[in-house]
Formats: C-alpha cells, structure tokens, sequence
C-alpha cells in the first residue's frame, strides 16, 4: 500500500476514484448515506432493496429515492474544497486503485464557521487558525486494517496548522479513532454528529 499526496487538479482520473470510495464508504454504515427520500429525507444505505422510500410508503405515498451522494456532487464539492487556503488531500493506493482517502484545508473561527459546520456557537470556544480535517475514507472491503490510521497520521503530518478540528458521527469508527489519537469532543451538534478537536500535533 502507497500513501500518497494528491495534487487534485492534475489526475481527474485519481479524483473520479476518490469520489468512488467517498459513495461506497457512506453509503454504508454507519452512515448509510446511500439513497435519500427527497419527501421525508430519510436515508438508506447503498444495500437498500427497494426503489421506494419505506417511510412515506406507510403513509401511502410513493416517494422514490434518489442517490444522496451522486459521483458528480462529490467531485463538485471535492475541487471546491481543495481550492480553500492549504488545503491537503492524501490517499491510499493499492495495486493501482484508490482505497482510502483524507482531505482538510485550514480555517478560521469565527460566525462564517459556525455556519459551514452547522454548529451555531462554536467560534465561541475556539480562536485563531485550525486545519478542519473535512474528510476521511477507507473503501469498504478495505476497512478494518488500519488504513484510516495510517490516512489521518499521514495528513495531519502534512498540515501546516498545529490544532485540529473535525465533525463526525457520534461513536463513529472515525470518533474513536481521534479519541486514540489524543482528540475529545468540544460540541454535540445535530443528526448525533460531533465536533471534536485535536490540541496539538501527535
């Protein structure tokens, strides 16, 4: 296994991959972000039989889902992300193929934060610069081998900024990870996610 720097704008190819293992990885659990309900906005993951929301077919309504995280939305958000101050993407590589990614770029506290994380008063606890860690991925058949610690040391070690902060779900694989590695949780937002913050470097 390789891990690599990706410089994004130079290898679409590499970023179609990484968009690839960004669906298959939430797709599943714990996020089961595969299909969306645009009625009730209900999820189900990407293992999901039927091509009707369950939920609202109760209700006798026949609602069909839609892929919550087409290839093209991920893409889109991926360059738009890696445009932003310092921004740093690793990935995994084995045999040729994309296995495992991480992505981040710096930030400031402040309102504009707040916002982009939908945490309503977290600049409140923080001040000055951060590296938001804004993703971090292992392809699911690859998962459990220790590729997601190896991805979040290899990009933390690649930022320019000393304190991390990051939002995932709630005892999350990638919740006890940052806990292992010296995180803790500063805010308990909506949807059982979290925002957690690493003090200093490893």
């Amino acid at each position: 296994m390789d891990i690599l720097t990706v410089k994004p704008f130079e290898s679409p190819d590499t970023v179609r991959e990484i968009a690839d293992v960004y669906r298959k990885s939430f797709g599943g659990s714990p996020w089961n972000e595969g299909y969306l309900c645009p009625a009730c906005g209900r999820t189900y993951p990407l293992s999901a039989k039927e091509d009707l929301c369950p939920a609202c077919a109760e209700r006798s309504n026949s609602i069909l889902l839609v892929e919550h995280w087409p290839i093209g939305r991920v893409i889109s958000d991926f360059y738009h992300e890696m445009t932003k101050s310092d921004s740093v993407c690793v990935i995994a590589r084995s045999e040729g193929h994309v296995i495992g990614f991480a992505w981040g770029y710096a930030v400031f506290s402040g309102p504009d934060l707040d916002m982009h994380l939908d945490a309503p008063g977290l600049h409140e606890s923080l001040c000055g610069r951060y590296f938001y860690l804004d993703e971090c991925a292992v392809d699911p058949d690859f998962q459990g081998k220790g590729i997601g610690k190896t991805l979040l040391r290899e990009i933390l070690d690649r930022r320019t900024e000393d304190r991390v902060i990051l939002r995932t779900k709630d005892r999350s694989p990638m919740f006890h990870l940052t806990e292992k590695e010296g995180g803790r949780t500063i805010r308990h937002i909506s949807d059982e996610r979290v925002i957690m913050r690493l003090l200093s470097r490893p």
